[in-house]
């Protein structure tokens, strides 16, 4: 009663990101502090800055940039800024830090160290470059899976808050098709995601979700999207070849 083999007579539409909408840099762009692993990928920053402040990372003509998740510094001694990365295993996985005057990324088990890029370079490189919001736009809504080991899962873009804006994919994992929507329902009361082939019904406030085929329902286990950030930005599949636009894609 799953969506396998009905799948693949939908045809799969693009995951990729919306166009990317420019950053507002004036506010701090004088502060910001240009730094390089020498492979190619710079970070640009406003060191001992908050949440709020600038961090950005790039090829040093095009940065994106961070959520940042938390900040902190002692003095002018050190500093770290943890950010928005799905595929670690804990949040404290992903960060840059400056402390015992290195500077260094943590991507997983990954540590990078950076080094700042020469003053005669980097006042020119930092005017020339484009500057942009998080490249990322989309977030987990749900999770749901049946006894056979077949997946739904739903994202939706992430501002507004309210977003509308769903997407759902279907299918074993490492092969789940993105479906078709042809009807949406969003309350108080769940979401119902209608496809030609059947529907997807989801009541987060009481931990039930079903597969809906003509008058037969299949309950469906949900799980939390929370505790599974790994699966689905990785062993889904759902977001393969897709870049998040932050350090962790290439370092």
């Amino acid at each position: 009663m799953g969506l396998i083999g009905s799948a693949s007579a939908l045809a799969a539409t693009s995951t990729a990101p919306p166009p990317a909408e420019a950053a507002d840099v004036s506010a701090f762009k004088d502060k910001l502090k240009l730094l390089t692993d020498g492979s190619g990928h710079y970070i640009a920053i406003v060191p001992f800055g908050g949440v709020d402040q600038g961090f950005f990372y790039g090829d040093g003509k095009a940065f994106y940039q961070q959520r940042v998740s938390s900040a902190g510094s002692s003095g002018t001694e050190s500093f770290d800024r943890l950010f928005w990365e799905p595929r670690v295993k804990a949040r404290s996985d992903a960060g840059f830090e400056f402390r015992d005057n290195k500077y260094s990324l943590t991507c997983g088990d990954r540590r990078t160290e950076f080094k700042p890029v020469a003053d005669a370079e980097q006042a020119p490189m930092l005017d020339a470059a484009r500057y942009y919001k998080p490249r990322w736009k989309r977030r987990a809504h749900a999770l749901a899976r049946d006894d056979r080991g077949e997946y739904y899962y739903v994202d939706r873009q992430r501002e507004p808050e309210d977003s509308k804006d769903f997407r759902l994919f279907a299918g074993p994992k490492g092969a789940m098709k993105q479906q078709k929507l042809i009807r949406v329902a969003s309350d108080s009361g769940g979401d119902v995601l209608s496809t030609r082939p059947g529907a997807l019904s989801l009541v987060p406030s009481k931990s039930k979700a079903s597969w809906i085929v003509g008058k037969k329902k299949e309950e469906l286990m949900l799980l939390p999207v929370e505790d599974n950030a790994q699966l689905i930005y990785g062993e889904l599949g759902v977001y393969k070849g897709e870049h998040l636009g932050t350090p962790c894609d290439d370092l």
